[in-house]
């Protein structure tokens, strides 16, 4: 599996394009903003989008998936839980402020265990509330998408809307369980492995 990240919006969201290079088929992670960008890296690629994955509801993570819905004919899946989370109107009103139009809520959901195939592709849903009550990392043979769950040398804030201080370090906990040679895909700011933030992320090597 392949993967590009494009930063998108003013919030600086990586947003992940995994695909098959053999089929061509992908999945579009995390869509935050600026859905032009993100559809003219899969047309320059020739990927066969499949669905759109929200590792989490806030605005800065779906502000670009309606047109992408559209554009491409594909769904939408995310964690139920982050329902209240994407119809709140506190959601609704930040995405107004930097222009954007929140998608509607899904039909389609996953929970924690389920697996995602595509093209040879399979993507593990890991339940990792805390950021926010439906947050999600995805994890691949060799790398852990953790969206606004962990960062390099920190953690996801759980000062807004549905987060739990109490919540995210049990979900640290299990993050902490996975192979250690993993590599973490963030949903902002820069790559890092599970066994470096183990040694050194002071949320992680307490």
């Amino acid at each position: 599996m392949k993967f590009e990240r494009i930063v998108v919006g003013e919030l600086g969201v990586n947003c992940y394009l995994l695909y098959s290079e053999l089929s061509k088929e992908c999945f579009i992670l995390d869509p935050g903003d600026e859905s032009e960008k993100i559809s003219d890296m899969i047309k320059k690629k020739q990927l066969k989008p499949e669905a759109v994955i929200l590792t989490h509801a806030h605005m800065d993570h779906c502000g670009g998936v309606e047109n992408l819905l559209s554009e491409f004919n594909i769904p939408m899946i995310m964690h139920k839980q982050d329902i209240p989370v994407l119809e709140s109107d506190a959601n609704k009103e930040l995405g107004a402020a930097l222009g954007m139009v929140l998608p509607s809520a899904p039909n389609r959901y996953f929970k924690d265990n389920d697996t995602i195939e595509s093209g040879g592709m399979k993507l593990k849903i890991i339940h990792t509330p805390g950021h926010t009550p439906g947050s999600v990392c995805i994890m691949t043979e060799d790398m852990l998408f953790t969206g606004d769950t962990l960062f390099a040398g920190s953690i996801g804030r759980t000062d807004l809307q549905g987060g739990n201080f109490k919540t995210i370090t049990e979900s640290i906990e299990i993050i902490k369980s996975l192979p250690s040679g993993l590599k973490v895909m963030p949903g902002h700011g820069d790559f890092t492995t599970l066994e470096h933030e183990i040694m050194y992320n002071p949320f992680l090597n307490n």
